[in-house]
């Protein structure tokens, strides 16, 4: 019933943001084709990497598209569904939380539904594209766990890209300052996850595979779905890693609250 309520009022709070983002159509056009230009300046550069140098490790080009693509994907769904969590400074430092604390709803969901990404939208659209183009000249064999898998890395993903980028956010409970970077930072530290993690030295490999699971979100199902030998076994963690990011992504936020100080009016 719990899980109804909150599906319901996620669904009401994202109408209500795509009614806020219509009302200014031109830069709702801007936002919405600003996420795909950026991802495909990403591809361009692959591309003349690639003409320049054969495969990498054993990885072709359309393979590590397809990784891309994956990660396209999940980076707009998260955009678009829950971009709330990057103004999470802003309410701490304003004090503006405190109307979702009185709220008898999830504040983390309040925050999280708080504005919506259209760039994501244009991401979502670049990464389906990719995806499509990329099976075309890569090899996969369909069996029925690997089609059942996809939505299963999907959900799972964005479920850890969300996680990671919210705890992240939930620093400024403790460095109270509008410019903190620390969530930029770990945002940026994604980019490792567009390429193989065996490209990169063991700790980077530790880093983004124990530390912040980017791998799980885009290498370590390509392995499966490649059927390439190293780390493929991994690949059904992925729901296990994005439950383990959410609830240390809730740790986080709930000890933060506890220094939240409200202004007061």
């Amino acid at each position: 019933m719990r899980l109804g309520r909150t599906f319901f009022l996620f669904t009401r709070f994202l109408a209500q943001n795509i009614k806020i983002k219509l009302e200014y159509k031109a830069d709702f056009v801007i936002m919405l084709f600003s996420g795909s230009a950026l991802q495909l300046l990403g591809l361009m550069f692959l591309s003349v990497l690639y003409s320049k140098i054969p495969p990498i490790q054993g990885w072709t080009m359309w393979e590590i598209v397809l990784i891309l693509a994956s990660i396209f994907f999940t980076e707009g769904v998260v955009s678009f569904a829950f971009e709330g969590m990057w103004r999470t400074m802003r309410l701490i430092n304003l004090g503006d939380l405190d109307r979702f604390l009185l709220r008898p709803v999830s504040p983390i969901l309040q925050i999280l539904t708080y504005d919506l990404g259209v760039n994501g939208i244009g991401n979502m659209v670049t990464g389906v594209i990719l995806f499509i183009i990329a099976l075309g000249r890569t090899h996969i064999v369909w069996t029925a766990d690997r089609i059942l898998y996809l939505p299963v890395l999907i959900v799972s993903a964005a479920a850890i890209r969300t996680a990671i980028s919210f705890a992240a956010n939930c620093s400024g409970f403790w460095l109270t300052s509008f410019y903190n970077a620390f969530p930029l930072m770990v945002h940026q530290m994604a980019d490792f996850a567009k390429y193989p993690a065996t490209l990169f030295t063991e700790p980077i490999q530790f880093f983004i595979t124990v530390i912040l699971p980017y791998a799980f979100i885009g290498y370590i199902p390509a392995v499966y779905l490649f059927n390439k030998q190293a780390w493929g076994a991994l690949a059904w963690l992925v729901p296990v890693v994005a439950v383990w990011c959410i609830f240390i992504a809730r740790i986080v936020f709930y000890r933060g609250l506890r220094r939240y100080d409200s202004p007061g009016n």
